[in-house]
């Protein structure tokens, strides 16, 4: 082999060598660009989108929890409003972030978080729509249910995070791997041509150490420690690296500015939310405390004893489901020989019913004190309150006249419950109905009349359906027949053990299930006609100035 040709084979070799260290420059540097569109795409999907979703469902939240139920239904239709908006970015958002992602595995991690996000919107959503029904009991339970989205939504975040950053130091180890490979190749050239390896080193160094700079960028954008000038290097190079970094350096700095004035929202809204919050506490205290006063005069409103006198005895209990109740109970007397007895239920609860009752018993005790018959007096209560009924309330009442000489009891009834006798006997059965409607619906309207005779030892337990109805935690009532069944040895107790067999019965009953309507009852033992000594002392009593209708059982 002549000289020449060895100098060909070896100009051959060397245009091999050289082939061979700019395929492997070329791979280097697509693979190592690969990895970092890679990483750059998947940043700006966790700082531009994934961010706002978390910033936006945090502030759908504060709305959500600040829903409780001592806010009126216009504050709880106004925050709904407010978390419709939000909800409905987070919508747009959601829809914003699918159609960004190109990399597969993104997308199962992020589909896996908007899933469990929209789980929890949606949840959200039926918070808010059982507040505005009122359903109090379904809210605390959708509550406790979108505790556990919550939890779910953040462990998908967590497990998208995690994604990210094994995505981020996959492409950063290929990257790595490129960078060794590129260095062996180098060196097995060395060997040959010194100076081939001195360029393939120049060019990757030169290549390389851009591409691993906007690498660590990318990941310091992802893990929100990103720092502009770290970049500034390959950002004042002249190529396609430097227009790259500076096109990256610019959107880095647009996320961050973004994400700080998008927590600077939140802290404001928060600290609105606070001060809102702080004057709702102020006003929920002064509301309780009025609450309490009304409590109170509407306690004193009602008779705390019955009148004292030989031929009866009585006890009266009223246990409102609120802080205000709708039932009442009265008792007053008529004339020298009766008493009337009232027992009523008011449509409702709460404030509007107190006043209602306040109004219905005032309008009742005035008309049944001008000596009409107990359906007369029933008949023109309920004109007068057909008249004076602005919120079309009605109240079911019970009004018996009672003649404490000869044990007869006249009574009407319009539309409630039935009273319950016991005789001295021990027989137990519920007066007979007379067929009135309740009073306040409509005007002009008559009440029948019914007469029934108590004898000596005979008890009447008046009672709203508080008694009855009374629910135990499945949703069972209690029922007249167990009312009957605790009153039925009644005839050979004392009114007090009565009444507390009765509130026992209730209560054992109805276990840990909240009262849901207001409880009352009056009880009256009838001992039959006074003595004419016992008709003599009530005479001088009377004769000095003071009715025996002052003097407490």
């Amino acid at each position: 082999m002549t000289v020449k040709r060895k100098l060909y084979g070896l100009a051959a070799l060397g245009i091999l060598i050289a082939a061979i260290v700019a395929a492997a420059a070329v791979y280097g540097v697509t693979a190592m660009s690969s990895a970092s569109h890679s990483i750059f795409n998947n940043a700006l999907l966790v700082n531009k989108n994934v961010s706002t979703l978390v910033v936006l469902f945090e502030q759908s939240r504060t709305f959500v929890r600040g829903i409780n139920a001592s806010i009126s239904k216009d504050e709880i239709a106004r925050a709904d409003a407010a978390f419709n908006v939000i909800d409905q970015k987070l919508a747009d958002t959601s829809i914003d972030v699918f159609r960004s992602i190109t990399n597969e595995g993104v997308r199962e991690a992020v589909t896996a978080f908007i899933a469990a996000l929209d789980q929890s919107r949606r949840v959200a959503t039926e918070i808010f729509e059982s507040w505005k029904a009122g359903d109090a009991e379904k809210a605390a339970r959708l509550a406790e249910e979108d505790g556990r989205n919550e939890a779910a939504m953040r462990e998908a975040l967590s497990t998208l995070t995690a994604f990210l950053d094994r995505l981020a130091d996959q492409e950063l180890n290929a990257l790595e791997e490129t960078q060794r490979t590129t260095t062996l190749v180098a060196i097995a050239v060395a060997a040959a041509v010194p100076f081939l390896i001195v360029i393939a080193f120049l060019v990757a160094r030169q290549i390389a150490t851009p591409i691993a700079a906007l690498t660590f960028a990318a990941r310091d954008v992802e893990r929100r420690k990103f720092e502009p000038h770290s970049i500034e290097t390959v950002a004042g190079q002249r190529n396609e690296l430097g227009s790259l970094a500076r096109v990256f350096q610019k959107m880095a700095i647009d996320v961050q500015r973004r994400e700080e004035e998008l927590e600077g929202l939140v802290h404001e809204r928060t600290r609105d939310l606070e001060t809102k919050n702080e004057l709702l506490e102020k006003q929920h205290k002064r509301m309780e405390t009025e609450l309490d006063i009304a409590r109170s005069l509407q306690g004193a409103m009602l008779p705390q004893r019955m009148p004292k006198h030989p031929s009866y005895s009585g006890r009266a209990i009223m246990r409102p489901a609120r802080e205000l109740g709708g039932d009442f109970y009265d008792f007053f007397v008529i004339g020298e020989d009766e008493i009337g007895l009232v027992i009523a239920d008011v449509s409702g609860k709460g404030v509007p019913a107190a006043f209602f009752m306040a109004i219905s018993r005032t309008v009742l005790q005035s008309s049944a004190r001008e000596g009409r018959s107990a359906g007369d007096c029933l008949a023109e209560t309920n004109s007068i309150l057909c008249e004076q009924n602005p919120l079309d309330m009605f109240v079911t009442v019970f009004y018996g006249i009672l003649n404490l000489r000869t044990g007869e009891l006249s009574y009407a009834n319009g539309g409630h419950n039935p009273p319950i006798v016991v005789r001295e006997s021990g027989e137990v059965a519920e007066l007979p109905v007379t067929g009135g409607i309740a009073m306040g619906i409509m005007p002009g309207f008559s009440y029948d009349q019914g007469s029934l005779k108590l004898e000596k030892g005979d008890t009447l337990f008046l009672y709203t359906d508080g008694i009855s109805e009374a629910m135990d935690t499945e949703g069972r009532e209690f029922t007249v027949d167990r009312l009957v069944t605790s009153l039925s040895e009644s005839h050979r107790q004392s009114l007090d053990i009565v009444v507390s067999n009765v509130t026992d019965a209730v209560s054992r009953f109805v276990g840990d299930a909240p009262q849901h309507d207001d409880i009352t009852y009056l009880v009256v033992r009838y001992k039959g006609p006074p003595e004419p000594i016992e008709l003599e002392t009530i005479k001088r009593v009377e004769d000095a100035g003071t009715p025996w209708a002052m003097k407490a059982v």
